[in-house]
């Protein structure tokens, strides 16, 4: 436990600068003041004291200043005397007596008193000062108590004042905390013992109380439940452009085809609405996603007959010359037909086989879209 430290706080270096400074100045008034109250009471004091005239003012102002000194050691040393405070006065009152006894008119009155009147005040001044700077340095000094707390709650701080001379709290904040203390004290008497606590309480306890030395129960607080974490707030998800699963249309592709082979015989193009309603009148059900679906495959999809013939066309070329064939020998070729037309119609008995419809291959470049 730290002891507390009495006494005012150390003067920064700017404080001590001015300091010096005020102190050259009062020193300069004083000089000035001496200067014209030693030529004032030296002339007036001559038919009295003939040669020794000029010992009294220089006795006069140099007891000002002694005195005003010696109650500042006095005070220092915790030896104040407090009658030791009018004699500076004393002389003061003198000097200036001195100093406009001589003169008849008003100005000469006001301007020999004024000087000496500066210099004197200027002396006490310091002197106030340097006490009440030494009396805080006192071990026995009591911190006084604000004047708005004696304006604001009179009865309180008189006890408060009260207490701090009876039980020498030196320190102003100390006799709070002892005074908070005191009424948490009688405030545990009151919840153990009830309203008569003053009479049912222990009479050390009565004591203890009267002399500030009880001491309140520390009653720990609960402690304060610690929040669990929160969880860390969940990152929006970036919606992503949701992609369709492609329309499966291969039952369609065939129809499709005929479809898209019959507008392009008629030059009307092709879209995705006429595809819809031509595979509907048909009597199959397709949905407008299905119809463009099927519409984007009859694009970039040829139909398997042109494929195959553009295959065997390619595999022709390929081939090069070749040997004679039935188109080479249209003589043979066209006997050979009536041998096995014979053969044919004498074994199976004739039927009419309708030829193979294929529809013309609608090319890519002339299907319009809508």
């Amino acid at each position: 436990m730290t002891a507390t430290i009495y006494g005012p706080r150390p003067l920064s270096e700017g404080e001590q600068t001015a300091i010096s400074v005020t102190a050259a100045a009062v020193a300069s008034l004083g000089l000035l003041g001496f200067v014209i109250s030693f030529a004032t009471v030296a002339k007036a004091a001559t038919p009295s004291f003939g040669w020794f005239a000029w010992i009294v003012p220089l006795g006069i102002d140099l007891g000002i200043a002694v005195f005003s000194a010696l109650d500042i050691v006095l005070a220092r040393l915790g030896m104040r005397l407090r009658l030791l405070r009018l004699v500076p006065w004393a002389l003061t009152a003198a000097t200036v007596y001195l100093n406009v006894a001589a003169e008849d008119t008003l100005f000469g009155i006001i301007a020999h008193a004024m000087l000496p009147g500066l210099w004197v005040v200027a002396v006490e001044v310091g002197a106030y000062a340097i006490r009440k700077r030494a009396d805080l340095t006192r071990p026995d000094h009591i911190e006084s108590i604000r004047l708005s707390r004696w304006l604001l709650a009179f009865p309180s701080t008189f006890a408060l004042w009260r207490r701090m001379v009876l039980w020498e709290i030196r320190s102003y904040p100390n006799a709070l905390n002892r005074e908070r203390d005191r009424i948490l004290a009688r405030t545990d008497l009151q919840d153990r013992y009830g309203r008569l606590w003053r009479f049912k309480a222990t009479r050390r306890e009565r004591a203890l109380y009267r002399l500030g030395e009880l001491a309140p129960e520390r009653v720990a607080l609960a402690p304060v439940p610690e929040r669990p974490a929160l969880p860390p707030k969940p990152k929006p998800r970036i919606s992503k452009k949701s992609v369709r699963p492609r329309a499966d249309v291969d039952d369609l592709m065939t129809l499709g085809w005929q479809i898209a082979a019959d507008h392009e015989t008629r030059k009307v193009p092709l879209t995705r609405d006429r595809l819809r309603d031509a595979i509907r009148q048909t009597g199959q059900s397709i949905s407008t996603d299905r119809a463009g679906a099927l519409l984007s495959r009859l694009r970039t999809e040829a139909p398997p007959e042109r494929s195959t013939t553009a295959g065997r066309t390619a595999d022709d070329e390929a081939d090069g010359p070749h040997s004679p064939t039935a188109d080479d020998r249209p003589d043979e070729a066209r006997s050979d037909r009536a041998k096995s037309e014979e053969q044919g119609a004498a074994s199976t008995p004739p039927r009419t086989v309708a030829a193979p419809r294929h529809p013309a291959t609608a090319k890519a470049h002339e299907v319009y879209s809508s």
